[in-house]
């Protein structure tokens, strides 16, 4: 399945690549790749000092099981790159999914014991067509996060949402180190980055909410003849959008008011100029203490004023998502900061795309 903002309530066939349903996940981000090398550099400066001088007993355990750790990490990239690159033959199963969670959960309870979060499956039922070693890997991916972060984590698979999707939910209550960190990138990991990764390049849907001291994943399945994406009337009052703020830059007067009044009724706050020289002055006044997450514009990115707009944002805000309003309805791409890659949306499809591409492209890696 595909995602067409022409006709986003519709369902569309994929392209196949090597036999596999295929979602386009446009270049593999920047971040992802950093946050490889950054694994590993700390964890080979750690080695490192683990094994200098005489190490003990204790010591050289430890750097044994940090080998098998990023041994383990390594596989897992190698088999993620392998569904980006479609290799291999897309074969899909009946499973269910709260059986298979069951199955992984009991493989990784030594593992949550020895760090001392308490973890708990639900029982539950949730029959979904789908790769198998490519579910057993998300759920992989999604408790060696969950143990990570948490110190409590419950994992269930239900049918639910609107239509009826079988879903995988990761419950989890933050461990004391990581209380207190209200944004997404504070309690970012590297599994995190893989699990979003190859769970769209799959054709399911991640979402992580941030409820106070709890963070909960939900992993979506397409339902058979369902559309792709969610009705948008779920997405407004979701907490990926409540509460972020936006830069709107529309000289069209009609999409100007429409997206201002669609993503003010999502809950997100809006600061609005028809102008790349107004929304310039709003950087000295209003914008120095309300930083947007996100610039909305009107007036294509390439444009030199509104590079330079895009740059003075950066530099106050480096996680600054970009979108640009087109009138091309059928192009999409997620931007990506720091570049010139932003995320598109039609404006004639605006009541019915706008809130969950903004909502997606808040939420993305």
């Amino acid at each position: 399945m595909s995602y067409d903002a022409r006709h986003p309530d519709a369902p569309q066939a994929a392209p196949a690549v090597g036999g596999m349903p295929h979602l386009t996940v446009g270049h593999l981000r920047p971040d992802l790749l950093h946050k490889v090398g950054e694994t590993y550099a700390v964890a080979l400066s750690r080695l490192q000092s683990q094994l200098a001088g005489t190490p003990d007993a204790a010591q050289v355990q430890a750097a044994l099981a940090e080998v098998s750790r990023l041994e383990r990490l390594g596989l897992q990239i190698q088999e993620i790159a392998r569904v980006l690159a479609g290799e291999g033959r897309w074969v899909t199963e009946r499973l269910d999914l709260g059986e298979a969670a069951r199955k992984v959960a009991s493989s990784w309870a030594p593992a949550a014991q020895r760090r001392g979060v308490a973890l708990q499956v639900q029982e539950g039922r949730a029959p979904a067509e789908v790769n198998a070693p490519v579910i057993e890997q998300l759920l992989e991916l999604g408790l060696e996060y969950a143990l990570h972060i948490g110190q409590r984590v419950e994992l269930r698979a239900a049918v639910d949402g609107h239509p009826p999707q079988p879903a995988l939910w990761f419950d989890i209550q933050r461990s004391a180190r990581h209380h207190g960190a209200d944004q997404a990138n504070d309690i970012d990991d590297l599994q995190w980055l893989l699990f979003v990764t190859l769970a769209r390049a799959s054709g399911m849907s991640p979402q992580r909410l941030l409820l106070g001291e709890r963070v909960q994943l939900r992993l979506a399945l397409v339902a058979e003849g369902a559309p792709t994406a969610p009705s948008p009337a779920l997405l407004p009052t979701t907490p990926v959008a409540v509460g972020r703020r936006v830069l709107l830059v529309e000289p069209q007067e009609a999409s100007r008011v429409q997206a201002e009044q669609l993503l003010g009724a999502a809950g997100m706050r809006v600061d609005v100029a028809a102008r790349i020289d107004q929304a310039q002055g709003l950087l000295g006044t209003s914008l120095q203490t309300r930083l947007p997450d996100l610039l909305l514009t009107g007036v294509p990115a390439h444009d030199p004023a509104c590079q330079s707009l895009i740059e003075a944002l950066r530099a106050m805000q480096p996680r600054l998502r970009v979108v640009e309003l087109v009138d091309d309805d059928s192009a999409f791409a997620f931007s990506v900061p720091g570049t010139d890659l932003p995320a598109r949306v039609g404006r004639h499809t605006l009541p019915r795309t706008l809130v969950p591409a903004l909502s997606q492209e808040l939420d993305a890696v």
